[in-house]
């Protein structure tokens, strides 16, 4: 028990899933959460005592089926496992080897990747009321960078990205306006975070440069601070050196055109005011016709960012004329997207050291249907198609 209260005590914020043989413990206050939030018995350690202690457990192979309900219900949960071999002598020694978090979660297991159509999670920094964030989604490892000089534009930010997970440096805990809009407004998971590293040192070190111009990030402090903080974030979470994030860009607005959020709700985009729905009967509802969970994630990113180039949306019609015109080519497609999985969680959690043999079967039934997609492509007539693959 010493054991375990050194470890919460280290992270108070978190569920402590405490390594006990094949299963995993919680104590005190945890196993009141767990109790209500899992539905799980509640007992006691030490019976005897005037004091017992509250406890509550479940079996090693039934997280799959726990985890994702303390997540999605607000918490963090902490694995303090077993680092030593159980049959020496003395208590078996135990560390925290990774906190889960709600952005996190698909890093577990290929399950906690379907049904959904995004995993973003955001870092806030602010300063002279100029707001910089940056956001990273672990389902294509895509990061990026940008800010905004009024607060109203931030909200709708947000809005539109509906993260996972919003990290806060340790200041912003008395904006209280920010955190009403997070808190209140959006129901989003909020955590505050103090760095301890260098921030410039960190992202250099993590991108192997000598500046950060390639990024175009290089003068920008705040867009420094805001990636550096998210970085170190994940990284003291997850215990581990995040190396698949291999680059990070800088947005601008002049891309895509910036819808407000009354727009997004007056045209019913994404939610549904009438059905209070975010699917059911909303324009991502009726287009969302896509076979992978990349797909969906795309659509929905390219509906409330639509594109401001003519150029580059001639270009995307173009691409589209010629499915359509030729339906054959389309449904054999649609037919092998069916077996694609979403390759870049899985490879994530190769680089994680937690790839399961579902994994790996899944990432083969994937490359062998991405395969044949190119060689259908290949195969065709259309000049306009191949440079899909080019």
């Amino acid at each position: 028990m010493i054991q375990y209260y050194e470890m919460k005590e280290q992270y108070k914020d978190c569920i402590l899933f405490f390594r006990m043989w094949d299963f995993y413990e919680m104590f005190d206050e945890d196993a009141h959460i767990a109790h209500k939030i899992l539905w799980i018995a509640i007992t006691s350690r030490n019976k005897n005592s005037s004091k017992p202690t509250p406890l509550a457990w479940i079996p090693f192979h039934a997280k799959e089926k726990y985890l994702p309900l303390l997540i999605k219900s607000w918490y963090k949960v902490a694995f303090a496992e077993q680092v030593s071999d159980p049959k020496l002598k003395w208590i078996v020694k135990r560390e925290v080897i990774r906190v889960v978090t709600p952005s996190t979660l698909s890093l577990e297991w290929d399950i906690y990747d379907l049904d959904n159509w995004n995993n973003y999670i955001i870092s806030i920094v602010e300063e002279n009321w100029i707001y910089w964030i940056s956001q990273l989604d672990l389902w294509n490892n895509k990061w990026s960078t940008w800010e905004f000089n009024n607060f109203n534009n931030l909200k709708t930010e947000l809005y539109k990205l509906s993260p996972k997970e919003v990290v806060l440096e340790k200041k912003l805990f008395w904006n209280n306006e920010l955190k009403e809009v997070l808190e209140k407004k959006f129901s989003l998971n909020i955590y505050y975070f103090e760095q301890k590293e260098e921030i410039k040192l960190k992202l250099l070190n993590h991108f192997h440069v000598k500046n950060l111009e390639w990024y175009w990030i290089e003068n920008k402090l705040l867009a420094q601070k805001s990636s550096g903080m998210l970085l170190e974030y994940l990284e003291t979470n997850q215990k581990t050196k995040l190396n698949f994030l291999k680059s990070i860009s800088y947005i601008s607005y002049d891309s895509y055109m910036n819808l407000d959020e009354s727009t997004i709700n007056n045209l019913d985009l994404i939610y549904n005011f009438s059905t209070k729905s975010s699917t059911i009967w909303t324009l991502f509802w009726v287009l969302n016709q896509t076979k992978t969970s990349m797909g969906s994630s795309f659509l929905r990113e390219q509906i409330i960012k639509p594109l401001n180039n003519i150029d580059e949306i001639q270009k995307r019609l173009n691409f589209i004329e010629e499915f359509t015109k030729n339906k054959i080519l389309l449904d054999k497609i649609r037919y092998k997207l069916e077996y694609v999985s979403n390759i870049n969680t899985i490879l994530n959690r190769l680089a994680l050291n937690r790839a399961n043999p579902r994994d790996l079967l899944n990432l083969k039934k994937s490359l062998q249907s991405i395969i044949e997609i190119y060689e259908i492509i290949e195969n065709e007539w259309s000049d306009k198609l191949k440079q899909i693959i080019i």
